[in-house]
């Protein structure tokens, strides 16, 4: 897991522990993270909401970052999402569409791309309808 949050990243370690599984955390800014090459069977982007210029770079880089066949689970607030009240950030800039996904994941196959309104159960603030951008991208390298 990679996160700017030493927080969240505590946090991920704790539920790792209590359910038996391993994780490896690394503190880091995506913006600066270097994801490699060949690196990645799977990355999850879960409303991992970052300027539009910092998520154009890690996007762009996944298609050398993840192996052959790897895959992107990615799911983030949609630009509808604004003014809910049920999560998200309040920049409409932060949240992805299908359309603004297809253009920064080059080289990578969507297999699944769709926007829709679903119910968020994520603690205070965040609960209730939603509107969401959901994504599953496979290099096809």
């Amino acid at each position: 897991s990679v996160d700017l949050s030493s927080a969240g990243l505590a946090k991920a370690q704790q539920l790792a522990a209590e359910r038996g599984v391993a994780i490896t955390t690394i503190e880091a800014d995506l913006g600066t993270f270097d994801l490699g090459e060949d690196r990645w069977d799977l990355v999850v982007s879960v409303f991992a909401h970052v300027p539009p210029e910092i998520r154009a770079r890690v996007h762009n880089a996944l298609q050398d970052a993840l192996r052959p066949n790897g895959l992107l689970i990615l799911e983030s607030y949609h630009p509808d999402q604004i003014g809910r009240g049920t999560g998200g950030p309040k920049d409409p800039k932060l949240t992805m569409t299908v359309d603004g996904l297809r253009s920064e994941l080059t080289g990578l196959t969507l297999e699944h791309a769709e926007e829709f309104t679903r119910s968020v159960i994520e603690g205070s603030g965040h609960t209730g309808d939603a509107v969401v951008t959901q994504v599953i991208a496979r290099n096809a390298g």
